[in-house]
């Protein structure tokens, strides 16, 4: 199968035990007849990188190519935008992901014309962020310095790259962005700590904080603390 998928790669990252979805979205004449397919190459003939990689068929369109794998299941969505046109969306679930999981996920429209969409998956053991919740005492007033980490651990990180990114208030911060934040990644055998510091005005750094390897997100909300005044 001659495909240039690496063109319209994109990288996702899941949690193990954990259930994935990835999504196309074709458009396509009313009139015209969809055709689209799922397939899969496992991360052992990715990373050997074979002159001729094998590709699993997974589904042809709803009907499944591996009956007796029940862990895959898949959606379709037609939604018509005008007269002519009409948005197909076909959604490939995996529940309880595995590391035998990893590899590439490939979703191939074949009719009216050719195109394609290229997931990588890799797993991780786990994503956390600490502390859970932070509250700045009422007292401090003025600048506030506070860290925030994220966690990420996988069992093959001395092999793999991982993108850790952090949102305040649902902008992205960086040190590029933001003159008052720094992150620190830090790299053991079986992990990547992201830690973010920032400092600002004690009323400008509460609100809500993520930490993003896509599409996993963790929270925490930054509090000032009330005072309950009892007669």
């Amino acid at each position: 199968m001659q495909t240039d998928w690496r063109s319209s790669l994109k990288r996702v990252t899941a949690e193990y035990g954990s259930d994935l979805s990835l999504s196309c979205t074709f458009q396509n004449k009313d009139s015209d007849e969809i055709i689209v397919q799922w397939l899969y190459q496992n991360s052992t003939d990715t990373n050997h990188r074979r002159s001729k990689s094998h590709w699993k068929p997974l589904f042809l369109n709803t009907q499944s190519l591996i009956p007796r794998e029940t862990r895959y299941s898949i959606q379709q969505k037609i939604q018509k935008i005008n007269r002519t046109f009409i948005a197909y969306s076909t959604i490939l679930t995996l529940t309880k992901v595995t590391d035998s999981d990893e590899g590439l996920y490939m979703c191939k429209s074949l009719l009216p014309k050719t195109i394609q969409m290229t997931y990588q998956v890799q797993v991780i053991q786990s994503l956390d962020i600490n502390p859970k919740q932070l509250i700045i005492p009422s007292d401090e007033m003025g600048k506030y310095s506070i860290q925030l980490s994220c966690i990420l651990k996988d069992n093959h990180t001395n092999r793999r790259h991982h993108d850790i990114f952090w949102w305040h208030n649902n902008k992205r911060l960086g040190s590029r962005t933001n003159r008052f934040a720094r992150i620190i990644k830090n790299f053991t055998q079986h992990s990547v700590t992201s830690t973010l510091f920032y400092t600002g005005d004690s009323s400008f750094i509460t609100g809500n904080y993520v930490c993003e390897s896509e599409p996993l997100r963790r929270h925490i909300s930054v509090k000032l603390q009330t005072n309950i005044s009892s007669s």
